[in-house]
Formats: structure tokens, sequence, C-alpha cells
């Protein structure tokens, strides 16, 4: 008998799912999901360059600026739960699809707004931002087999910065040439990724069999395994195939805390350094923006090492406690940076070290908690647990400028002016947040790598009885 009808089913469809062999199109799917997400970095980040053009070219004050800059995050919390809830009721793909094609046109059509006309380019940041709300982590999980799950959903994370630098790479070489307007066209670029997305990823198999369309969900299936469609079991739906509605979510109310805790506690830290830690750093150490630059490169690249290290230690550790670990070293480095930050060691500064091993824990641990809250609830509700993650996440973004602004007794609230009396506290502050979400993870005890992704309400409370017993 051959390796490929060997594999006959002991279990059900979604057993089969978890344990058979993979063809080599399932690595498509995953590379067309991950290219999706360097996508959204990329748009995301270029705008920071694009702004720095217009802004002198169209003399926009700082507020307008600001509201330019900003318009993305606000975009994104309000486009985050909306976005799941279509893709709960509708299905992960249609949802992807719309919000690619939305963030795209969107970001497209800033090449064209008159000049000047700073109003029209924020609401287009908005749009792009609400576009983001789309479910490419939601799909990329619940496609991945159980035992690969964790590390496949946490790499996403990974790849994503890539953006970033596709986004620099292209400013400096072709800002001099094609100028602003040219790279802003490159916002439709993510059009060819929604067709692709249209032509090759299925429709998520765990939706299908939570909304009773089993007889679908075993064709998919039967395309992505070593196994004759004949010998794939067809997969049980629930009792209960209704979409969920937002409230659902409050069913499980010690999981949606833990998101929120878990999510202020990780971004507070991240945000909060990501937008004081130069100012700072510039002020204390006297030294110019540049000297800055290259200081926070040392950041940057831990918390890149820090995403590879938390994709892959929750798969033997478990996500609940990375993300305790995580936590709890993203306050104790940034509470070194509160009391320590005047000192210096064999001549690095020790801001600079704390700072650095801070990216490990409050950057790279968000490659693990970003895919955690999708996990924690039934696949019927799942893309809005995944949303409860990217709403909190953008009020972190949001909060933290206005909470170090209130702090430093300034009224600048996208980079606060930094005296020296306001670091402490204003670190104090962000650590308090991580404290707060370590705090909360030691009551909220709630573990999903390799545990088999519930279907339904009922599936994850037999889950919860196996877990206590």
């Amino acid at each position: 008998m051959s390796s490929a009808t060997s594999l006959a089913p002991t279990g059900d469809a979604i057993d089969l799912f978890d344990t058979a062999r993979l063809k080599p199109r399932f690595w498509i799917l995953v590379i067309l999901l991950m290219t999706q997400g360097i996508f959204e970095f990329f748009d995301f980040f270029i705008v920071g360059f694009l702004v720095s053009v217009i802004g002198p070219e169209w003399g926009l004050t700082f507020g307008q600026t600001s509201i330019i800059l900003l318009s993305a995050g606000v975009g994104q919390l309000v486009g985050a739960i909306p976005f799941a809830w279509l893709a709960d009721r509708y299905g992960r793909k249609p949802a992807l699809i719309a919000g690619t094609v939305l963030y795209s046109i969107a970001a497209g059509l800033a090449a064209f707004v008159p000049d000047g006309n700073w109003a029209l380019f924020a609401f287009l940041r908005f749009m792009v931002g609400v576009g983001y709300g789309g479910t490419q982590i939601t799909l990329l999980i619940e496609i991945a087999p159980t035992r690969m799950r964790t590390i496949l959903a946490s790499a996403s994370g990974v790849v994503a910065p890539g953006g970033v630098l596709l986004a620099s790479l292209l400013v400096a070489n072709y800002l001099p040439v094609i100028g602003w307007r040219g790279l802003a066209l490159l916002g439709f670029t993510p059009l060819l990724v929604a067709l692709a997305l249209w032509i090759f990823i299925p429709e998520s198999i765990r939706w299908l069999i939570s909304r009773g369309r089993p007889e679908e969900a075993r064709l998919i299936l039967a395309r992505y395994v070593h196994v004759p469609l004949e010998q794939i079991p067809l997969p049980q739906p629930p009792s209960d195939t209704r979409a969920a509605n937002v409230t659902d979510l409050f069913r499980f109310p010690g999981r949606v805390l833990m998101i929120v805790f878990m999510t202020m506690g990780i971004g507070m830290a991240g945000f909060g350094v990501a937008l004081w830690g130069p100012t700072i750093m510039a002020q204390l150490l006297e030294i110019s923006t540049a000297e800055v630059a290259g200081y926070f490169a040392y950041v940057s690249t831990a918390g890149m090492i820090g995403r590879a290290i938390w994709t892959i230690t929750p798969h033997y550790i478990g996500r609940w406690r990375s993300a305790l670990i995580c936590l709890w070293g993203a306050a104790a480095a940034v509470i070194g940076a509160a009391f320590l930050y005047p000192y210096f060691i064999m001549g690095v500064p020790v801001l600079l070290v704390c700072l650095v091993v801070g990216g490990v824990f409050y950057d790279g641990g968000a490659s693990n908690t970003s895919p955690f809250g999708t996990e924690l609830f039934p696949v019927r509700m799942a893309a809005q647990g995944g949303g409860l993650v990217q709403m909190v996440s953008g009020f972190a973004k949001l909060a933290g400028p206005l909470i170090l602004a209130l702090i430093a007794g300034s009224s600048n609230l996208l980079s606060p002016e930094a005296t020296e009396a306001a670091i402490t506290p204003g670190f104090l502050t962000l650590a308090a947040f991580s404290v707060m979400g370590g705090i909360a993870l030691l009551v909220l005890r709630y573990e999903t790598n390799g545990v088999r992704m519930a279907i339904s309400d009922e599936e994850l409370e037999n889950h919860r009885q196996r877990a206590r017993t």
C-alpha cells in the first residue's frame, strides 16, 4: 500500500488534516498569506517618508501632519471588529480580499490628492487603516494543522517587518527619480496579491465546518493532503451553525480580559519606547538624530531576534508561558531604564542596554501574542477574537502618546518633549501596563499550543474540562 493510501483516517476529518502529509500547494498558501502581511507593513511605514516630503511642500502644521500619521491607526481601531464580524459571518477569504482591495485602492489614490489637500490625504490613510482589519492571521491560523499552527502563525510576525525594509529601500533609491506621487502609486501593488488570493486561497476548512458546510470542507481538504478523497470522512458540523455576534465573545469573559491585559502590556511598552526612546536618548546623550538612529538599529535588531525567538519557543513551552515571560521581561527592562538611564557600562549607555533587552520581549513577544487572541475562541467567533487584539493594539498606539504627553507636560501628542524629570515616571507608567498584564496572566491561564482549535462552543468547553483533569 502506498504512503498516500496508508493514511486512512482513524478520527474525524480535522484529525486527518492535523496528521496527514501536506502537499506542496499548502506551502504556496502560506507564502501568499505572509506576502500579504509584508505589504501591509510596507504601506503602513512608507507613509512616514511621504509625509516628510509633502509636509514642507504643502506647508503643513505639526497638527496636520500628526493627523495624517495617526489616521491609519484610528482606521485600524475602527475597522478591526467590523471586518472580523464579516469574516465570522461570510467567510475568511472574502473578508481578507475585501480588506486588501480597500487598503490598496486607498493607498494608491493618495498619489492623486491635489497639492495642499491634507484632509483628503488623511481620509485615505484612515481608509487604509480600516482595510487592515482583514483576516490574514485568522485564515493562516485556521489552514494550519495543529502540530505546526503555533510556529506558522507566529512566523508571520517575523517576515512582515520585511515590508519596512522594502519601503526604506524603495524610498532611498527611487524617491529622487519618481517623487512621492510615484511611490504612492505603489500602494496599488497589493491588488495583485488580492488577485492571487482570490485565485489560489481556499476558504477556511474549519470555518466551513462551523457553518454547516462539510461537503465543501471535504473537497478543499482533499486538495491539500496526501489522502484520496474517498478516504476522507465527511466532517461533522456542530449542532449550532449560527454565525457569531460581537457580544458572543463575552460568553468567555476570562479570555477577553486576558487579551486586553496581555495586548496592552506588550503594546504600551513597545509603542511607548518606539515613540519616546529616540527623543530621550538624543537629549540625555546630547547626540544627533543620525547617531540616535544608529543606536536604535540595535533596538530594532533585538526586536527582530525576539520575534524569531518567540516564534519558536511557544511551540515548546506554550503560548501562555511565553506571553508571561515576555510581559515580566518587558516590565523588568523598562523599570531598569526608568532608574538606570543616567549610567554607562564601559562607555555604553545603560538606557540603550535596557531598551535592547526590552526589545526582545515587547517587540519580539508580539509575534506570540498577536495570534493568541484568534486561537482562544471557537472558530465561529475566532476572527472577532483576532479583531479584539487589533483593536486593543490600535488603542495602545493612540493612548501611549497621550499618556506620555500628559506626564511630560507637553501638548505634542505625536512625539512628547522628553524632559529628564519625566523619564522615570514615564517609563514606570509603561512598565505598569506590563506588570498588570503579567499579573492578569498569573490568574487567567489559557493555553492553545498543541490544542486542536475548537469548532464550536461545546468543543471549547470539552477542552477546558480536559485541561482541568
